[in-house]
């Protein structure tokens, strides 16, 4: 197939031509090629109008499923936009990925629905898949649905902070911070020691956000676990939360010099996050190159 002919032939002429190239692009073109389909959005001849818009979508759709997670999230945002236009097409072609049987298919049909943040019908569908049999379906749509659910909403998740999957748990409790409803606090407060580092590190800013002011002795406890990855996690709470405190400054300083290249790193990024004339001390003073590390 000849790719440049049938770009040239978009700008054909000859409608049947032009059908025929927006066809062979729909399979075998890449995203370099949306701006020239989209032109013909507004061609004269609804024939050609109506097979840009499907072609487009096809190519959209196959581009983000086979590329999500290498594309820039700007670039996945305005393909969203686009998509979003397509609207019912996008919906009624996406569900064809989210209920198949390749579940690599099924999960970046889940995040594409991310992209469509002001489509009614992404929430309905997202709820449906919290209870999906793939965890990671599961936790990815529970993820999203904390863009999509308001302040009464938690019911739709509520059941999934009993799932099996830590990721699926972890998820459920960021959702319910999304929520903002302060009434979540007495359920999520027996996940401030659970023994995952993430959970816990997210109901505790959950808990924190909501209003649940004790807390903050629930961070500097999981700041001194022995556990490198809870203590990477609360660092990683201190840089989302930003409790200006000396204590909370001198604790993440003191991870600068840790042997863990994963706990420095989270320290560096909790001081710079709290951003005082202290944490910026402790930056200037205790940074220290990374080969003294690794030096025999």
């Amino acid at each position: 197939m000849d790719l440049s002919l049938i770009r040239r032939n978009l700008f054909s002429t000859d409608e049947d031509i032009v059908i025929q190239s927006l066809r062979d692009l729909s399979s075998a073109g890449d995203l370099s090629d949306v701006q020239s389909m989209l032109s013909l959005l507004k061609h004269a001849s609804s024939s050609v109008k109506i097979t840009a818009s499907q072609s487009l979508l096809m190519l959209i759709k196959e581009n983000l499923i086979t590329c999500f997670n290498e594309l820039d999230l700007t670039v996945k945002q305005k393909l969203g936009i686009v998509l979003q236009s397509m609207d019912p097409l996008i919906i009624d072609e996406l569900k064809k990925d989210l209920f198949c049987e390749r579940e690599d298919r099924r999960l970046r049909a889940v995040q594409i629905l991310g992209l469509l943040q002001n489509n009614p019908r992404v929430k309905p569908i997202l709820s449906k898949l919290v209870t999906d049999r793939d965890a990671k379906v599961r936790a990815t749509a529970i993820n999203l649905l904390g863009r999509f659910i308001g302040k009464n909403d938690h019911d739709l998740i509520l059941p999934s902070l009993n799932d099996s999957d830590n990721r699926v748990r972890a998820n459920t409790v960021e959702a319910l911070e999304c929520t903002g409803n302060k009434r979540l606090v007495p359920i999520l407060l027996r996940f401030r020691k659970d023994p995952v580092n993430r959970i816990r590190g997210n109901a505790i800013k959950a808990l924190y956000n909501l209003g649940f002011t004790e807390a903050e002795e629930d961070l500097m406890e999981m700041l001194n676990l022995e556990s490198e990855f809870m203590k990477a996690s609360a660092l990683w709470v201190v840089t989302q939360i930003r409790i200006r405190k000396a204590r909370f400054e001198d604790a993440s300083a003191s991870y600068l010099l840790a042997e863990s290249e994963m706990i420095r790193n989270n320290a560096f990024k909790a001081l710079n996050a709290l951003d005082t004339p202290r944490s910026k001390g402790f930056l200037k003073y205790l940074s220290l190159p990374e080969d003294l590390f690794f030096k025999s």
